[in-house]
């Protein structure tokens, strides 16, 4: 049959091809006829939340809008909160883009979001994005939605080469050059300067301290981000670690084993299979092309291969609708760091050579460790100094929880006191983040960890600084008992008005905007103060032991 003119025999090849794979997928989707319905209500069943907001979450309109949605602000419109895209310029010239999660309930009037010190940043693993923790099946089973909701500034960061930091001062992402780095690259500048934009974003703050929650190697980047950077503990106000691995267990299949050894004497050889630049380049192609259920099944297969996972801990929904935003590019050279890491049984540097154990960076930590005839390990034990709650499977081979709590706790008293454990019973890797009990298990108790930080740092006083002078307070309770003797209210206030002689901004505790300026001052949000025994004593014109709600 001739071909039309102006198309080429390639360009008719690739066209039949993908419409063979279009109906395969189809055919292969029909075929298995997965029980979605039964998986919806067992996600719904134990849902909190109210009915609206499970309906919105389970229905087929709801895990089709996730799929087909495009990027992180599509995913998260769905389910009403919006995101702000931040650039940060890495000090080696990196341009990351980094997404601030903002619930639209807390604009304020004049369509500003209000400021806090509650502040947490999430960050992903190996060969994913930020997208990755919000692709929950309910809202419940979403971390970011549920501290947005609770008054929490959220944060999720990119490293570099996934799609979302595509873009470099000088390198093109053509350029082999662009994809020259691994987790030392991450650790030594991703992690700490995406940490320094945050802080620097809250000027109005003092010292401000991050709660940090990372995901697999999301937590490896951290624990090598403390080894290099020793002051950045100062930054970090809790570590929390969801499969947090540092040393893995190898690989399940005996080909990878295979693959681990032969990387361990030769960076060469993994080279030579995937080349110098992106790892897995085609992957949203593909889970386009398959479609969700076909994609899904294909992605549960090549996991138990590598990792002997079952996945009976994941519904189906989820599955669908998580699978085809999970995975993102990265380096070949970030996964060849890991075989490294695997074979050596230790959390270390780069090795670039194989034969001299040459780190590209091991000169320019802040740490002790120099360059020698071995490859530097991370000095973990050495330097950390941070409060770390870890979150772990006892089924999940990607994390060997006794030598990881050695690397933490090895010389070191301060991370025996400082370090939490916590085993979820027969979790896998993932399970951490998409469970079907993650919301009891593990999320829970994280929101409970940091709502009992956030109230061991109230300040005293008005303002964040603790630097107000105030000339006259008049208060207006509801319906409050009060005598004039002593100007004490046995109820919590709701309005308040002062009479200030200075002219700025300042927050309570990172929630109430106050507008001081001459003469009368309301506040502009309601705002609720109350003592520790019920009571509010203002004789000395200001507020003691006071908390916001």
């Amino acid at each position: 049959m001739p071909v039309p003119q102006g198309i080429s025999l390639s360009t008719t090849f690739v066209n039949v091809t993908i419409l063979i794979f279009k109906l395969f997928a189809v055919y292969f989707q029909e075929l298995i006829g997965y029980k979605n319905n039964k998986d919806q209500n067992k996600d719904s069943s134990k849902n909190p939340l109210t009915a609206a907001e499970t309906l919105d979450h389970t229905n087929d309109a709801f895990k089709h809008s996730i799929i087909n949605s495009r990027n992180i602000s599509e995913i998260t419109a769905i389910s009403g909160y919006v995101i702000r895209e931040h650039v940060i310029t890495t000090r080696d010239g990196y341009l990351l883009v980094i997404h601030k999660l903002e619930n639209p309930k807390l604009f304020t009037r004049r369509g500003s979001y209000r400021q806090t010190d509650k502040i947490v940043y999430f960050h992903h693993g190996l060969m994913t994005s930020s997208e990755l923790f919000v692709l929950g099946s309910t809202k419940e089973k979403t971390l970011p939605y549920l501290l947005a909701d609770l008054g929490y500034d959220v944060w999720l960061g990119n490293n570099r080469g996934n799609k979302y930091s595509r873009k470099h001062l000088k390198l093109s992402v053509s350029d082999p050059r662009f994809w020259d780095f691994s987790l030392d690259e991450f650790s030594y500048f991703d992690i700490p300067d995406t940490i320094t934009y945050i802080k620097n974003y809250y000027p109005v703050f003092d010292d401000v301290k991050i709660t940090y929650i990372g995901f697999s190697q999301g937590c490896s980047q951290l624990f090598a981000s403390l080894s290099l950077n020793p002051s950045l503990n100062s930054s970090i106000k809790l570590f929390v670690g969801l499969s947090p691995a540092i040393i893995p267990q190898n690989l399940n299949h005996p080909m990878f084993k295979l693959i681990v050894r032969q990387t361990a004497s030769d960076n060469a050889f993994l080279y030579s299979l995937f080349g110098k630049r992106a790892i897995l380049p085609s992957v949203s192609f593909w889970s386009v092309i398959l479609g969700p259920r076909l994609y899904e099944m294909i992605v549960d297969k090549s996991l138990s291969l590598l990792f002997g996972w079952d996945g009976k801990n994941i519904s189906q929904l989820q599955k669908e609708i998580g699978y085809p935003h999970m995975f993102s590019n990265s380096s070949v050279k970030s996964l060849l760091h890991w075989f490294q890491i695997i074979g050596a049984k230790r959390f270390q540097m780069f090795n670039e050579t194989c034969d001299f154990g040459l780190t590209r960076l091991s000169s320019l930590s802040e740490s002790s460790q120099k360059k020698s005839n071995l490859v530097a390990p991370f000095p973990i034990a050495d330097h950390l100094n941070v409060p770390m709650l870890l979150f772990y499977g006892d089924e999940d081979i990607l994390v060997d929880i006794n030598k990881t709590k050695n690397v933490i706790v090895d010389n070191n008293e301060i991370m025996r006191e400082k370090l939490q454990l916590i085993l979820c019973q027969g979790y896998e890797h993932m399970d951490t983040l998409w469970g079907d009990n993650v919301y009891e298990d593990v999320f829970v108790k994280i929101i409970e960890r940091l709502e009992q930080d956030s109230k061991g740092n109230i300040d005293n006083g008005i303002g964040v600084n603790n630097k107000t002078s105030i000339a006259s307070i008049s208060l207006q309770p509801d319906s409050s008992k009060s005598t004039n003797g002593n100007k004490t209210l046995e109820k919590p206030i709701t309005n308040i008005v002062i009479n200030g002689n200075n002219t700025r901004e300042q927050y309570i505790n990172g929630h109430n905007k106050i507008t001081e300026q001459e003469g009368n001052m309301k506040v502009t949000n309601r705002i609720v103060l109350e003592h520790k025994d019920n009571k509010i004593d203002i004789s000395n014109r200001k507020l003691i032991n006071y908390r916001v709600y």
